[in-house]
């Protein structure tokens, strides 16, 4: 009896040993598992990322390449959609699909804004019937050239472009060729200041009794300032960048052209004829065509899109300035692009009504577009006693203390330069020529006498710092997009990529 009880104990051990082995090797099992479910699930989501990731930069590709972008405020989406329900573009190779919605900034309408864009994409892989996705969101930003401080198309290594002591650049500086930097201060005292300088060829020259090709920021009695900065290299000191399209045939000055002939104002040559004088105060344009002709003004502030454009021809002049008044009580109390066709004068200064700009509130923005012609400072007749038109419509920039323009200018194909180029013709002791803002020119001739600056007038360039973040109205793009920010969105849903995110 007691052998038939051992065996039964026996029996009872072995079994539950059974149960317990069967118990371990399923948790076994199930831990085995569930790790090669989670290895598996984190391959597959680490390829869902890597999809995204492609989508995300084939999107960017294709639109710093001139593919089109949304012009409203709500999102819309990019890339094709190349499946059978018609919503997903396949990347092929085994890659999985994506989603691409472009969603611009709420507030690129305004037109002083800077426009942006932000890139959603949304992965979609599949792997035995169970479907992985991830998020990307990337911020792009078209450069437009009212950032640059000073652009130069023609540096004119040995002619234009010359530069020397107490030359302050608090913007971007760029030249798609070379320029000339010089000093003859002792030491670092006054020597030329860059808040970035990025230069096409692999070279400036130093003026010192000839043109010497350099390529560090200090040679000889010159520093290039900040000169511990400049040291650093890129983006601060720049040689031998990549060009950047310049000229009529390559920058797309149709926008602000387009944007005055539909809702803009667009005066032909009849209406603005050779010789023609503007004056620009408030929100009001004011022409005169001759001396005693009549008065024609035009209210600016009522137009949809504020752009005025003077299609005159190629070789006609036409003259802009402002009122100036003492205490300042008239300027320009609007964002504002003016392009013309042929030369424009500068007949005097022109001011912002609010000349801060730092305030946040300040969108006063005044943009000047010369398609063929030059850009010149007018030679008033008071140099020899000539007669001279009755104000407000007089040149003036003869007699004066300085001369102020509040404006972002680019000349696409000619000079920014004096209307004639004779030193005797000019201001005795040079003039200040202050511009508040930046220009963006093909290539700049004579201001100032080239012998001792005695003559003419003595350009001083005022970065606005607004312009790292606003642009005049319509104001040309350089085709350069930059990225603000890359960031992973893992949770992405397709009901979030297609909502708008202000």
């Amino acid at each position: 009896m007691r052998t038939n009880e051992r065996r039964g104990s026996a029996l009872v051990l072995v079994m539950i040993s059974a149960v317990v082995l069967s118990i371990l090797a399923g948790a076994v099992y199930m831990l085995f598992d569930a790790n090669i479910r989670s290895q598996q699930w984190a391959k597959e989501q680490i390829q869902a990322r890597f999809t995204a990731e492609a989508g995300a930069n084939l999107s960017v590709y294709m639109i710093m390449g001139g593919a089109d972008v949304p012009q409203g405020k709500l999102p819309v989406r990019f890339l094709p959609d190349t499946t059978v329900s018609g919503s997903w573009f396949d990347l092929g190779e085994g890659m999985g699909w994506v989603q691409a919605w472009v969603d611009p900034h709420d507030k690129n309408n305004q037109v002083s804004a800077a426009n942006s864009y932000e890139v959603r994409v949304l992965s979609k892989v599949v792997s035995e019937d169970q479907s992985y996705s991830y998020g990307i969101g990337t911020m792009i930003l078209p450069r437009n050239f009212a950032t640059y401080a000073t652009f130069l198309n023609d540096g004119g290594g040995g002619s234009g472009g010359y530069y020397g002591d107490y030359y302050r650049f608090d913007g971007p500086f760029h030249t798609n060729t070379s320029v000339n930097i010089t000093s003859t201060t002792a030491g670092r005292d006054g020597d030329p200041w860059f808040y970035s300088i990025s230069i096409v060829e692999d070279v400036y020259y130093y003026v010192h009794g000839g043109y010497a090709p350099t390529s560090v920021p200090q040679t000889g009695n010159l520093w290039i300032e900040p000169y511990e900065k400049m040291l650093m290299g890129e983006p601060y000191f720049s040689l031998g960048v990549d060009p950047i399209p310049f000229g009529s045939s390559e920058v797309m000055w149709q926008s602000a052209f387009n944007a005055a002939s539909a809702g803009g104002l667009l005066l032909t040559s009849t209406e603005v004829p050779d010789g023609a004088r503007m004056v620009l105060t408030d929100s009001t344009l004011q022409v005169r065509q001759t001396d005693a002709g009549p008065t024609v003004s035009y209210d600016l502030a009522a137009l949809t899109n504020p752009v005025v454009w003077i299609d005159n021809l190629a070789t006609e002049t036409v003259y802009l300035k402002g009122i100036r008044s003492t205490p300042l009580t008239t300027g320009l109390t609007m964002p504002l692009t003016i392009g013309v066709t042929g030369h424009l004068g500068m007949s005097g200064s022109l001011f912002y009504q609010n000349g801060d700009l730092l305030d946040p509130d300040n969108n006063i923005m005044l943009g000047i577009i010369v398609k063929n012609g030059d850009f010149v400072v007018a030679e008033d007749p008071s140099w020899d006693g000539s007669a001279d038109w009755s104000a407000p419509f007089s040149i003036d920039t003869y007699d004066v203390a300085s001369l102020e323009y509040d404006a972002v200018i680019m000349v696409l194909d000619g000079f920014f330069k004096n209307e004639v180029y004779v030193s005797s013709h000019w201001p005795s002791p040079a003039i200040d020529l202050r511009i508040v803002g930046g220009y963006i020119i093909n290539e700049e001739g004579w201001t100032t006498d080239p012998h001792g600056d005695t003559f003419g007038y003595w350009s001083d360039i005022v970065y606005d710092p607004r312009l790292m973040t606003m642009h005049p109205p319509f104001y040309p793009q350089t085709g350069i997009w930059d990225t603000a920010y890359w960031e992973e969105e893992p949770d992405l849903t397709e009901s979030d990529i297609e909502t708008n995110q202000q």
